[in-house]
């Protein structure tokens, strides 16, 4: 592995149309591909419901990212928010909660992309974990590269998945004059609080976006700007595609839940459509992971050069100005857990909730953060109201919650050993020699 330079700055190239595009890419991509499938599956007809409460309980949150991302522009994200309003120990604690909900989260990704691998033809166990980390290793590689073309590959396969899931939605409209099911009376929507969590997992990809603002050109205008724009694109498509699966597919229908948007596809223009559908979702699920792995990579990059991780993982390529070592680390973990779930210890479902449920506590994090950092009237009243709410919306996750909780007593504990390390003067060790 080539040699790095530690803990230098990364290069500021992103600008507002780039920053759009990844932030759709890492957003919409597998959470839309196979979690409006899950939840119909579970919700039935009142499954509309919860991707809207989770749009409208999502907005105050995304104010506090844009607020915090435009003002406070680094690569730790949450991690760097918390930091800078409660010190080291609660940074630590929020970077392993991002961990816990990356390396859960990334691998389901790509798990969703060897289902739809699935349903162009029969396979084995086996064939679903090689093709989930054939996924992890094409995306670690352009992540690694970074060359002009995976960020053209990136732009490609963004605009691409939105303008399918557009046309998804239209033909459930054009094509289906008679749906398989109407829409639930409104006061069906309680029917969704069992799913909100996992819902929420698909509006999961905006914190990522945090990761990157150390990379902007102007974060002050374009990180909020960024936001605002793709949550507006995200939130018409995924309302659009829950209709659409609703309209198209029965709910005992067991392609709803593998490969939704193929299914709707090979409902109502054949077979070979679906199947084209499929192979478009594929690069889709390839477009989510290389943005995804990015901001990951970024993670571990920040937690080592503030002395969390070992050095060796904040040193930066000086030919492409990225953190290599810890894209490589990234991607390897993420596999390591693909492994796990092919031999039946942890289930789609429950990686996709875990994940969910970990970034939600992560959100009531930056709450916390905004409430300290921003001391103005409005800036009080806004966050601690947003605060309380994610608060109460939390409380419906159940025993889902031992699992971020578990990772706090862990962030915790590492934080304390850290500080004690830094204050005693312990000699660090050289990890930058190659």
């Amino acid at each position: 592995m080539e040699s790095e330079k530690p803990s230098a700055n990364l290069a500021q190239t992103l600008n507002v149309g780039q920053a759009v595009v990844l932030a759709t890419g890492i957003v919409i991509g597998s959470g839309l591909l196979i979690l409006p499938g899950l939840v119909y599956f579970q919700a039935g007809t009142a499954a509309v419901y919860a991707w809207i409460i989770d749009a409208i309980m999502v907005i105050p949150l995304l104010v506090v990212f844009g607020t915090l991302g435009s003002s406070y522009p680094n690569a730790g994200g949450v991690a760097g928010f918390v930091r800078t309003a409660f010190g080291s120990i609660s940074a630590d604690i929020a970077a392993i909660l991002l961990m816990g909900a990356f390396f859960l989260g990334i691998p389901g990704i790509a798990l969703t992309g060897a289902n739809y691998f699935g349903y162009l033809w029969h396979e084995g166990a086996l064939a679903h974990v090689l093709e989930s980390t054939g996924l992890l290793v094409t995306a670690g590689v352009l992540n690694y590269l970074r060359t002009p073309l995976s960020k053209t590959v990136q732009q490609i396969l963004s605009y691409t998945l939105v303008l399918i899931l557009i046309g998804v939605s239209l033909v459930s409209v054009l094509f289906v004059p008679h749906p398989s099911h109407s829409i639930a009376p409104p006061g069906a929507w309680v029917k969704t609080i069992p799913v909100l969590g996992m819902v929420f997992f698909a509006f999961t990809g905006w914190e990522m976006l945090s990761f990157m603002g150390e990379e902007f050109r102007n974060p002050k205008r374009d990180f909020p700007l960024a936001i605002i724009v793709s949550f507006l694109l995200v939130v018409f498509v995924y309302v659009g595609v829950a209709l659409a699966i609703q309209r198209t597919l029965p709910l005992n229908d067991i392609r709803a839940i593998q490969a939704p948007i193929a299914a709707i596809m090979a409902k109502v223009l054949g077979r070979w459509s679906g199947k084209a559908v499929a192979i478009i979702g594929v690069l889709i699920i390839l477009t989510n992971l290389n943005g995804a792995i990015w901001a990951a990579s970024r993670l571990l990059f920040s937690s080592a050069r503030e002395g969390l991780l070992p050095k060796f993982f904040a040193g930066i390529s000086p030919k492409v100005g990225i953190p290599r070592r810890s894209v490589f680390m990234t991607t390897f973990m993420c596999i390591l857990v693909v492994v796990i779930h092919g031999l039946s210890i942890l289930s789609l479902h429950e990686m996709f909730s875990l994940a969910g449920k970990t970034f939600f506590l992560l959100y009531l994090f930056s709450a916390l953060a905004y409430l300290r950092l921003f001391r103005n009237t409005f800036a009080k009243i806004f966050g601690l109201g947003t605060f309380l709410c994610c608060l109460l919306f939390a409380g419906s996750f159940g025993v889902g919650l031992l699992y971020p909780l578990s990772l706090v007593l862990l962030g915790l504990s590492l934080g304390i050993i850290h500080i004690r390390s830094e204050a005693q003067g312990r000699p660090k060790k050289n990890w930058n020699a190659t």
